[in-house]
């Protein structure tokens, strides 16, 4: 008796495992080893208002609040230094391991610096970040606000015209009412946003000038532009030019290039930018960056789904993986 139940443990094991290959890497959690985080601070001198709002477009975590903890009585003066409490959540298979570093967690966006965490559970993290002093100059002094935003409907690339004294330009992608990207900072009067128009939806971008952390204009709103499936793959697909025998890690396009450091793999766009917690389509493939901008290889989960990225960082499609799993042609895993 003892026997047949030894062995009806091992069949309904293997009969699990083979129904459910990857339940246990959906089980098992995951160390979150970085941070990215993005700045909005609308906080100024003279004013008593602490709006700022901190975002991540990571899927291992996500920020649950945000507090100002030194708000003056009256008014913010020059020279004061905004301090934040920003409250982070580990999804299900993630957790922030004990001993976590403020050296890996970056930011983006709003001038500041990172003083300290602190580590509640493992599930739960609290950074602390101290924004540059405020200045007392008024953002009226300088002529920030930008006009004529137009859409380049070919390349999918957001145009503006220049602000007479912005240093650089804050600006995000909406599809619809949601964010498709975090803030975004570039020197340039556009922004190809080609390879985060991958569905269809309504897309609208916003974009304001900056002279300083203190010195920011208003955020203007371009109109909507619908895209359609279609249109959406043709974008995403000519916004990389192929490179004959070559793909991944070493190969360029027009439109940026592979760059390797001590830490791996980045692609820097034409623009200077990179691609941080997400997918980028380059050279006729897929690749995903963690939060610090470095391709990824091996199992990405991404919104519920598991995908596979071969040594080269080029997700697979259509195909068995090196552990003996099949992915369809959208990437995903398929069950078998």
């Amino acid at each position: 008796m003892f026997q047949y139940k030894k062995t009806m443990a091992i069949l309904s094991t293997a009969v699990f495992m083979t129904l459910y290959p990857l339940s246990s890497m959906a089980s098992t959690q995951t160390t979150i080893s970085s941070v990215s985080l993005s700045i909005d601070s609308d906080i100024e001198t003279g004013s008593s208002s602490s709006d700022v709002t901190v975002t991540t477009s990571s899927s291992k975590y996500s920020v649950e609040d945000t507090t100002v903890s030194n708000t003056p009585d009256d008014e913010w003066e020059d020279g004061d230094k905004p301090k934040l409490k920003v409250y982070l959540e580990a999804d299900d298979d993630y957790y922030f391991a004990s001993g976590f570093s403020k050296s890996s967690v970056s930011i983006s966006g709003s001038d500041g610096t990172v003083t300290s965490v602190s580590r509640s559970s493992s599930s739960e993290l609290i950074v602390y970040i101290t924004l540059d002093a405020l200045d007392d100059d008024s953002s009226d002094s300088y002529s920030l606000d930008v006009s004529d935003l137009t859409w380049n409907e070919s390349t999918g690339t957001a145009n503006w015209d220049e602000a007479e004294d912005a240093k650089k330009y804050e600006i995000r992608l909406y599809r619809g009412s949601s964010t498709v990207t975090s803030v975004l900072t570039t020197t340039s009067s556009s922004y190809n946003f080609s390879s985060y128009i991958t569905f269809s939806g309504y897309y609208t971008f916003k974009v304001r000038g900056v002279y300083n952390s203190s010195n920011k204009g208003s955020w203007e709103e371009s109109d909507s532009w619908y895209v359609t499936s279609s249109v959406a793959q043709e974008i995403s697909t000519s916004s990389s030019v192929s490179t004959s025998n070559s793909s991944g890690p070493g190969a360029s396009a027009s439109t940026g290039a592979w760059l390797k450091d001590d830490r791996g793999w980045w692609y820097c766009n034409a623009d200077k930018s990179y691609t941080v917690s997400n997918w980028q389509y380059i050279n006729g493939y897929w690749y995903y960056f963690n939060e610090h901008g470095y391709m990824v290889t091996g199992w990405v989960l991404w919104n519920a789904k598991w995908y596979y990225c071969g040594d080269n960082g080029a997700m697979y499609t259509s195909a068995e993986t090196p552990d003996g799993y099949y992915v369809g042609t959208d990437g995903a895993w398929t069950g078998a």
